[in-house]
């Protein structure tokens, strides 16, 4: 695969070339990267690496061909960037539900020990000191070789990262040296993007199976795909967590209420952590500002990884105590009069969590303003909405707002008619009280008109309600400005007599 030239640097994208530079071309879903090999060679590209036989190339211009273009990607950059992955501890969290909270929450426990940290994940990559906005899960590898070489640079110690079975199928993560792995659960998924159900646990396996011998996987035993993840890798160290009376690290007296959680973390069983030291069992008490019972699991997956690395349970304990959540996942975002919760549903299982939260809480009335999942297929969409339709009585919803959310979605998570379709018959059938909106803005003003003290709000939804929050900040921010104005414009009788600070 390497030969001695002097590379400048390697993209799969004809656009980034620029002379000296190493061009892969992969064949795309949308696009075939061979077509691009003149226009990368035309821009100063010194090497193709292609699985085509491309022909009438300039005789000066080595020509390497391999059977895996994606994997290649992945090596040469890994190369180029100097191997950064072998400096950091990388840790990778994957699964269909909990990757981003847990992801959160185990950096977390790593900074307030002290550590320098890295994060990459769905909501952000933070590099050190440095942080940026990003979209997908697990970045490509381009930008993800990018991003673990500025770590490196930047001595950070620990490095958890979100490894989605995107990422793991394209092979955007194949140069990466991974020192543990966590699952935290799997349950149907992206089956636009894999052919079967099995398929993508396979896929998930990837992970596991590139853990070198003496590794570390944390593995959700309450999971019944969690298992299957390790069966053939007998020679990693296997740390289970979950309820049951099997898992290694467990929960007792667990006690949930609207905004927190408190529980007792068992460690069942003695290990040995990454500094060659005994970890005994133990019970540490775990207090969480967050709910919902998914983010025991979340915290018990925290917490292993912090044992694993030597951390000190008051340190953890205090971690955990100090975590604020993270972005769109149960979020609160208003708690005076009623209460307005914005979570990143997106499919049956994260539904589910989500509803089971909710469940446990106290409110008077429950709205809820869904935003179907657009350019995902109509499978995805039915699967949700029989979720909602299933928990929409047991929860007594007041009513349920669907939104295509055309306002504010681009185009590559546009509504369908199909998708639209198959969710709203899916409410239909089970008979819930459902208003549609094409758009997000109304649906959300609807709601705010509606609620009364006491009542609860769910923002639910992907990239259709990400934008939600922000919409309902600036309309109550606006309903604030018009009560004051109301207000200051009554008669000066009324506010001498009535009030007792008119501003």
């Amino acid at each position: 695969m390497h030969l001695d030239i002097d590379i400048k640097g390697v993209t799969c994208d004809s656009r980034r070339v620029k002379p000296g530079f190493a061009f892969v071309a992969i064949r795309g879903e949308k696009e075939d990267g061979n077509d691009y090999i003149q226009e990368a060679i035309a821009k100063g590209a010194s090497v193709i690496y292609t699985q085509d036989n491309p022909e009438q190339l300039p005789i000066n211009i080595p020509v390497i061909r391999v059977e895996n273009p994606r994997s290649v990607l992945a090596k040469l950059l890994s190369r180029f960037y100097g191997f950064p992955s072998e400096k950091l501890n990388m840790i990778g969290v994957t699964g269909t539900n909990g990757k981003t909270t847990t992801s959160f929450m185990t950096e977390f426990i790593f900074r307030q020990a002290g550590y320098a940290t890295g994060l990459i994940g769905t909501v952000m990559v933070k590099a050190g000191s440095n942080y940026y906005p990003h979209g997908l899960t697990t970045p490509d590898s381009e930008c993800l070789q990018k991003y673990l070489a500025e770590m490196a640079g930047q001595k950070v110690y620990a490095v958890v990262m979100e490894v989605s079975s995107h990422g793991l199928k394209y092979q955007r993560v194949d140069a990466i040296r991974f020192n543990a792995a966590v699952h935290t659960n799997i349950t149907p998924d992206h089956m636009d993007t894999h052919s079967s159900f099995q398929e993508y646990v396979s896929t998930k396996r990837r992970l596991f199976n590139m853990l070198p011998p003496g590794a570390a996987a944390i593995i959700n035993t309450d999971d019944p795909y969690g298992l299957e993840l390790v069966r053939d890798n007998p020679k990693l160290l296997i740390l289970t967590y979950g309820l049951g009376a099997k898992a290694s690290v467990t929960a007792s007296s667990i006690d949930m209420n609207n905004f927190g959680i408190s529980y007792t973390c068992c460690l069942q069983r003695s290990f040995t952590n990454v500094m060659g030291g005994d970890v005994e069992p133990q019970e540490i008490p775990i207090t969480l500002t967050i709910p919902g019972k998914h983010n025991v699991y979340n915290s018990l997956a925290a917490v292993t990884v912090g044992l694993l690395y030597g951390i000190e349970p008051q340190v953890i304990q205090s971690a955990l105590r100090g975590f604020k959540g993270v972005w769109r996942r149960m979020q609160v975002i208003h708690r005076e009069d009623y209460i307005v919760i914005d979570d990143f549903s997106h499919n049956p299982g994260s539904y589910e969590a989500a509803f089971e939260t909710v469940q446990a809480m106290d409110y008077n009335n429950l709205y809820i303003i869904n935003a179907i999942r657009g350019s995902r297929g109509e499978e995805i969409n039915r699967a949700n909405a029989s979720a909602i339709a299933n928990w929409a009585n047991l929860l007594d919803a007041k009513e349920i707002l669907v939104t295509s959310s055309s306002d504010v979605v681009d185009h590559e998570d546009h509504v369908t008619d199909g998708e639209r379709e198959i969710f709203m018959e899916e409410l239909k059938k089970a008979d819930v009280k459902t208003r549609f909106f094409d758009m997000l803005e109304p649906a959300i003003e609807e709601v705010i008109c509606k609620a009364k003290t006491g009542d609860t709000i769910l923002l639910m939804g992907a990239q259709g309600m990400n934008k939600g929050q922000d919409i309902f900040r600036i309309k109550m921010d606006r309903l604030s400005r018009i009560k004051r104005r109301d207000i200051t414009t009554l008669p000066f009788e009324y506010l001498s007599n009535n009030t007792t600070n008119p501003s």
